[in-house]
């Protein structure tokens, strides 16, 4: 019952964002095409860059709400879905991802997405243990989670040996 509540929640929450945010940022996004058609050819690389982060930020917002809208996976598809986020790195998971709460999965979604991305190291690793959650990598790709957990227990750690992101579990 409490499983059907969080769902309908979260479904709730991703169309109010949806009807707001989301078409306030498709509205902004159409507004600045009309204003760069008429600015002098000086301006409008400017302009366009504004645009695209516009585009971005619509993007990365309709991916969230659909994050909120979709069922949590089985831990086997999780784990294959954060492997292929983190590619070309390679990915080592210690622990049951099933103790993770939908909130948790997404800090690892998103640690994994930015080592992928920002990393410029080879391997990535999840562990689960009862009271934490540890994202590390050999590089120095993981910033950008506090976002997402503002009242986490969080602790960074960066060494020549890479990046590591601790999450306190409940």
């Amino acid at each position: 019952m409490q499983a059907r509540s969080k769902s309908s929640t979260r479904v709730q929450l991703a169309r109010d964002l949806h009807d707001s945010l989301a078409q306030d940022l498709v509205a902004i996004g159409y507004k600045l095409d009309l204003l760069i058609a008429k600015l002098p050819l000086r301006f409008r690389v400017e302009a366009r860059e504004v645009r695209f982060l516009v585009s971005e930020s619509t993007a990365r917002v309709r991916r969230e709400l659909f994050a909120l809208r979709k069922r949590p996976l089985p831990e086997t598809e999780f784990i294959s879905q954060i492997k292929e986020q983190a590619k070309p790195l390679s990915v080592e998971v210690i622990g049951d991802l099933y103790l993770l709460t939908d909130v948790q999965r997404r800090v690892v979604e998103e640690l994994v997405r930015n080592a992928a991305n920002h990393s410029k190291g080879r391997k990535v690793k999840v562990e689960v243990c009862r009271d934490r959650l540890r994202v590390s990598d050999d590089g120095q790709g993981l910033f950008g989670i506090k976002e997402l957990l503002p009242d986490g227990d969080l602790k960074i750690s960066v060494s020549a040996e890479g990046m590591s992101v601790e999450v306190k579990l409940p």
